[in-house]
């Protein structure tokens, strides 16, 4: 059973239309209690079952989750647009291995390391660039991070642990052509991650000047005996 499962029956006891629960109550309902990442990470929390499994727990229940993070929180709202039908055929179930859990919660933190690790040397990704934001919010995702390059041109930053997966590609062609209305002129993007297959940098062609970046991790070791 997944250390998640308990959310869902406490959620589905309500119906009232928003299900608050602090940080506190929901280290009690998830067994363990929730990983630090969940207290600091938007993302943590994006209501997809497919790219984060633990989303399914309040899925089922017909929710979706918002977090506050200055009021240590979750608000778990009805939505009748959740389709739940289909979600015992998704990615996990409630069998679903805790190691599998834990590598996504792992892949989440890797990825925010990375984003810190960027934000922190714009210039190496290019020289010139100027941070926006972090998180940026769209009405058709939420983005990594939002850059402008010398000539003032927004600058897209999508990032991924790991090898680069196919829905990456739809992922930023969303975000390219909702900024490209929005500001009316399109943007350039940059996709960072470890790996690119090569259909999948066949499929980047067709966004132009997307710009496909890999990142290597080192590690550094030093003598804990001193």
């Amino acid at each position: 059973m997944s250390r998640y499962a308990r959310l869902t029956p406490r959620l589905l006891s309500s119906q009232e239309p928003q299900v608050t629960l602090s940080f506190d109550e929901l280290d009690s309902i998830v067994a363990g209690g929730l990983p630090d990442s969940a207290k600091k990470y938007g993302a943590w929390w994006a209501n997809n079952a497919s790219s984060q499994p633990h989303a399914k727990f309040w899925l089922d229940a017909g929710r979706r989750a918002s977090p506050d993070f200055k009021g240590k929180r979750t608000v778990f709202t009805l939505d009748a647009s959740v389709d739940t039908s289909d979600l015992a055929a998704a990615v996990v179930d409630e069998s679903t291995p805790q190691d599998l859990t834990e590598y996504v919660e792992s892949s989440l933190s890797l990825e925010r390391d990375l984003e810190d690790q960027i934000v922190s040397h714009l210039d190496l990704l290019e020289p010139g660039l100027t941070l926006v934001s972090r998180q940026e919010s769209s009405e058709v995702g939420r983005l990594d991070l939002l850059a402008r390059d010398t000539e003032g041109r927004t600058v897209i930053i999508e990032l991924k642990a790991g090898e680069a997966k196919d829905s990456s590609i739809g992922q930023i062609a969303r975000y390219v052509g909702w900024y490209a209305q929005k500001e009316g002129k399109a943007p350039r993007a940059v996709l960072v991650a470890s790996g690119f297959s090569e259909p999948l940098r066949y499929a980047a062609k067709a966004i132009p000047g997307l710009r496909l970046v890999t990142y290597r991790v080192q590690f550094t070791f030093e003598d804990a005996n001193v």
